[in-house]
């Protein structure tokens, strides 16, 4: 397995929830090795979309896979 990297993007710092386990916070490149998973914020839950499932490939540190989550209304 090779390493791959990942951002989520959000208005505020949240956590990010990999696969339901704590992995890091919003804006910032988290390492992970390649694979498939699901990615969530932590609580409140009032942001979209609620999840992402991502098959996390082909990354670089310096080019992370990003992933865009917006504020609900």
């Amino acid at each position: 397995m090779s390493k791959e990297y990942l951002v989520a993007l959000f208005p505020r710092r949240r956590r990010v929830l990999i696969n339901g386990q704590f992995m890091g916070t919003t804006n910032t490149k988290l390492e992970l090795e390649s694979g498939v998973y699901e990615v969530t914020l932590g609580p409140p839950l009032n942001f979209s979309p609620e999840k992402f499932e991502i098959d996390l490939r082909n990354t670089s540190s310096l080019m992370p896979l990003m992933i865009e989550l917006t504020e609900a209304k």
